[in-house]
């Protein structure tokens, strides 16, 4: 299934999630900022499972991932202490008084009806007002946004062991939030012309080694608004140290936040607002609801995505077409010998012109991997022109003329043209000239 959202999309709707909502465990310390937020659910990172369909220009890359729908567990850390968790994440706190506890998967499976927890803390409903209810999914569409990356070997490592300026990302795809570990592939690159137009995917090099690896973040549901909280409080202007809602300084501004459909139900504020309806605050008019939005549930504390160990694969060599450096010819046609010497099925149009550009001949062609045959271009109007002896005598007159077991010339040969090569599997030519 591919996203609905570019990454970039979703980086933006992650940052203004974060931004706001301090995604804490059910178990965290009482939050005193006005806001509505989930409990962190943490996953394993993915990993790389091989390639398939691999040719010189394309393959498949597949891949496993932890979409968090496996049932929750409960991850403690002791006293003052941290751990890296998935070799990428630090949980935990250096100055924290007792053991701390992390949820690991217990996200919604997705279209069920599984609950989620969700802080409500609105100063408007009561100071410092805060609930941890298990919220019904109410089916919604969840899933696992996951991309796969890749780079040439060469400059991954010339950029010293992390991607370069030549990274490349595949469609993103959206997994399903299940339980248990879920399989994921995606096509990069494409071989010929017709999977090219057809994908809008660039090919990758033939006989080049590469670098790939998955990026995925847990927990995405598109249930979600983009709400204006002007009207709520926040900490900005209060003083330092400071917790009485009294001292909480309003946001003038049409600040929008975006907020699962879950959560928004449990706050009276927000569950009031309609699309259709402006609030006025702070000289300001603008929508309740701006629209819908992308929000993740496994907004691990700010670290956007995790990022699977690498794999590597290596392209395949194209190989050429051999092109005979001359024709035959005979009042109507041309005929050329080609061979495939590239390994795979060859074909496209080949097409003789003038020095100038004016075509001569053209025909098409389609050869077997390994296979040599006879090619055969069927002449313009200005090719059989320029060979026929009958014609007006000018510089290309002065060509010797052909005698065929005895009879007289029937076509001028010795007339040397410009190969110009489509070829619809991106094969190659060192033949640049073709003689009559």
């Amino acid at each position: 299934m591919t996203s609905k959202v570019s990454r970039a999309a979703l980086i933006a709707a992650i940052a203004v999630g974060a931004s706001g909502l301090v995604a804490a465990s059910a178990q965290a310390a009482a939050v005193t900022t006005a806001g509505v937020s989930t409990a962190n659910y943490y996953v394993n990172g993915p990993t790389v499972a091989g390639v398939s369909n691999l040719t010189p220009e394309s393959v498949v890359l597949n891949g496993a991932v932890d979409t968090g729908g496996s049932p929750m567990t409960t991850l403690s850390v002791p006293a003052g202490q941290t751990l890296l968790w998935q070799n990428a994440l630090t949980i935990g706190s250096l100055t924290s008084t007792a053991a701390q506890s992390f949820d690991v998967d217990g996200l919604p499976v997705s279209g069920s009806d599984s609950t989620v927890s969700v802080t409500v803390n609105d100063a408007l409903v009561s100071a410092n007002s805060q609930s941890f209810p298990s919220v019904s999914n109410g089916g919604a569409d969840n899933y696992s946004n996951v991309t796969f990356e890749y780079d040439p070997v060469k400059d991954y490592v010339a950029n010293g062991d992390t991607p370069g300026p030549e990274l490349q990302f595949a469609n993103e795809v959206e997994v399903p939030t299940a339980a248990g570990i879920s399989a994921v592939s995606s096509s990069v690159g494409a071989f010929g012309v017709n999977a090219q137009n057809n994908t809008g995917n660039t090919p990758l090099t033939p006989g080049t080694a590469y670098d790939y690896w998955i990026v995925s973040q847990a927990g995405a549901t598109d249930a979600a608004e983009s709400i204006n909280i002007a009207q709520w409080y926040d900490t900005t202007g209060s003083a330092a140290g400071t917790t009485s809602a009294s001292s909480f300084v309003p946001d003038p501004n049409p600040t929008y936040k975006c907020y699962p459909d879950a959560a928004i139900a449990e706050d009276p504020t927000l569950a009031s607002y309609t699309s259709s309806s402006q609030i006025t605050y702070g000289g300001t008019t603008a929508p309740e609801i701006q629209g819908p939005c992308v929000y993740f549930y496994g907004n691990t504390g700010g670290a956007l995505y995790y990022t699977s160990p690498t794999g590597q694969f290596t392209t395949p060599a194209l190989g050429k077409l051999n092109i005979s450096a001359k024709a035959s010819v005979s009042q109507s046609k041309a005929v050329l010998t080609v061979t495939d010497a590239s390994g795979y099925k060859a074909g496209g149009n080949i097409e003789l012109t003038t020095s100038g550009g004016k075509e001569l001949a053209s025909g098409n062609f389609s050869l077997a991997a390994n296979v040599k045959g006879a090619v055969t271009l069927k002449l313009t109007a200005a090719g059989k022109k320029l060979i026929d002896v009958k014609a007006k005598p000018g510089k290309k007159a002065t060509k010797k003329h052909k005698a065929v077991k005895g009879k007289p010339a029937t076509v001028k040969t010795g007339i040397k043209t410009k190969l110009v090569l489509t070829s619809n599997w991106d094969q190659t030519t060192s033949t640049k000239s073709v003689t009559l």
